[in-house]
């Protein structure tokens, strides 16, 4: 029983040795990886900025206002809006 034990443990040994080893390269593997990711994670949350920036930019009053007013366009005085009610679909309630 005492050599069983024993062989078992030498057998053992070895085992462990080889497991720790290939969890080590696993574990490096995947650290490599994370870091690549988190790398290109960065270059699209950059990117993304600059493209709401550009948004922000385009979207803008001033550059309505300065491109409406390149295009002849000019703000509609009272006189010139038109009104209109829509008669009542019946499933609303009222106004």
């Amino acid at each position: 029983m005492k050599r069983v034990a024993l062989f078992a443990i030498f057998l053992s040994i070895p085992l462990l040795l080889i497991a720790v080893a290939w969890q080590s390269g696993r574990f490096d593997t995947l650290a490599v990886e994370a870091r690549r990711l988190e790398t290109s994670q960065e270059s699209w949350v950059q990117a993304n900025q600059k493209l709401e920036a550009g948004i922000r930019i385009l979207s803008s009053r001033e550059r309505a206002a300065t491109l409406a007013e390149s295009l002849g366009l000019e703000i509609a005085g009272p006189e010139r809006r038109i009104r209109v009610l829509l008669p009542d679909s019946g499933g609303g309630g009222q106004r």
